[in-house]
């Protein structure tokens, strides 16, 4: 049978070449593929060092050697929903634009379970098994064993790999890898988050350490009086809060075991007296800007502000 749409959902963090042959295999089976790429516009981490414009620009130094009409292929950036799965199985079916797609894929370990969740989609899977993850492949990447990347990698791929390794971006990647190394041999990290907002701002502060220099985050400590010592002067009394929302999915923080009780408080007006590095954001900035945001934080705010289910 063939197909109108094929799908072939991943981060490709970085494509390599058993992404091409799952590629190949999806254009022999219909007249468009849609790449839908995961995980897009989220700060970079260890797991995600690749911007979205970045794979964009590596799954073309696949395709361009290899002789595919580029015309038959489409790709769409999605973003992450870890707290609202059905948010974001809808906003991949928007992506698509087909309820009668095929949808291809490895079925590898435990991230894989979105291949499940597309019932109008026909599955194929994976005619094949090349031993290949993206997970070995940043890993050599981060020790500087190209040896074992360029054997993992097309030649256009390994190019825009040894740019990428040449730039500021890289050596951020690898300076919150070791610090992630190091908060993961120090044990659990528990917190409770204080997202304070008000007058359609909310109040935030950059991240001071590793991981996430500079990164927007909500205040979070060991107990919530903390957390808000931490961008107010003083002890104001707070409203009793409007909802909570537990952080905790594996992916959050990848290395890390690392859970935050985040908890949404309404002011009634703004407080000034802030500390040093603290500001109100406007709140559009989790919409516009996720990118900017630590971990899980930005869609942590939008759980508490929108409620997404439990």
């Amino acid at each position: 049978m063939f197909f109108r749409t094929a799908v072939l959902i991943g981060r490709f963090q970085p494509p390599h070449r058993a992404h091409l042959a799952l590629i190949r295999q999806a254009l022999g089976l219909a007249a468009e593929l849609v790449i839908v790429l995961g995980s897009a516009r989220s700060a970079r981490t260890t797991r995600n060092p690749f911007g979205d414009s970045e794979r964009a620009s590596l799954i073309w130094a696949i395709l361009e050697p290899e002789g595919i009409d580029l015309r038959r292929v489409r790709l769409e950036a999605v973003p992450d929903a870890f707290y609202n799965l059905p948010m974001w199985v809808r906003n991949v079916r928007q992506a698509v634009r087909d309820e009668h797609a095929v949808l291809v894929g490895f079925e590898k370990d435990a991230s894989s379970f979105y291949l499940k969740l597309f019932s109008e989609w026909q599955a194929a899977p994976a005619g094949f098994l090349l031993g290949l993850n993206a997970t070995d492949i940043r890993g050599a990447m981060y020790q500087g064993d190209w040896e074992t990347v360029a054997g993992a990698v097309t030649p256009g791929v390994l190019s825009g790999l040894h740019t990428f390794a040449r730039t500021p971006d890289f050596a951020e990647v690898q300076r919150d890898t070791q610090a992630t190394l190091a908060l993961a041999a120090a044990g659990p990290v528990r917190t409770v988050g204080t997202l304070l907002v008000s007058e359609g701002q909310m109040l935030l502060r950059p991240r001071s350490e590793r991981p996430g220099l500079g990164l927007w985050a909500i205040p979070e400590a060991v107990t919530a009086e903390e957390a808000i010592q931490t961008v107010l002067k003083g002890a104001p009394d707070l409203p009793a809060r409007l909802r909570h929302r537990l952080l905790n999915n594996p992916q959050r923080l990848p290395g890390l075991d690392w859970q935050t009780e985040a908890r949404l408080y309404r002011l009634p007006a703004q407080l000034s007296s802030l500390q040093p590095g603290a500001a109100w954001l406007d709140l559009d900035a989790v919409y516009s800007q996720p990118e900017r945001f630590f971990a899980d934080h930005a869609q942590g705010v939008r759980a508490l502000l929108e409620d997404w289910p439990k």
